[in-house]
């Protein structure tokens, strides 16, 4: 019995504490009185389009149609320029990297010391040497 009471007394006073810790909840005229000072902050005389009030927000610019003009996705691509490095492709991914540049039959891949995918592959009717670096730039001897 003093074990079932002990717990019962423990469950309470969880909950008590956990009340004790919780935020209030928000009473009609604070959620208004929020809101009135939200809109206030709103640029003086800022509408929408159709001539409305603006909504209150921060300063927050347009995303760009293109997506985000902060990152040179194609920054990696221009630069045909290999950088010893530690590589963390796989095999396929080296072989697909070589595959996309236009080659064909890649054979013999192995990982130099250097961290540079090296191997065998044709283009244009050609057997020569080729080599992926960690950009995923593609370089044939």
């Amino acid at each position: 019995m003093n074990m079932r009471r002990a717990g019962l007394m423990g469950t309470a006073l969880s909950l008590t504490m956990l009340a004790a810790c919780s935020k209030p909840a928000e009473t009609t005229a604070e959620a208004t009185a929020d809101a009135g000072a939200a809109a206030s902050t709103a640029p003086m005389g800022a509408t929408d389009a159709a001539g409305n009030a603006a909504a209150p927000g921060g300063a927050v610019s347009p995303m760009p149609a293109n997506g985000n003009e902060a990152v040179n996705a194609d920054g990696n691509m221009a630069d045909a320029s290999q950088s010893p490095a530690s590589n963390s492709f796989t095999e396929d991914q080296a072989r697909g990297h070589i595959e996309k540049a236009g080659y064909t039959e890649v054979t013999g891949l192995t990982k130099t010391p250097e961290g540079l995918w090296a191997g065998k592959a044709r283009k244009d009717g050609r057997t020569m040497d080729v080599t992926v670096d960690f950009k995923g730039a593609v370089s044939a001897k």
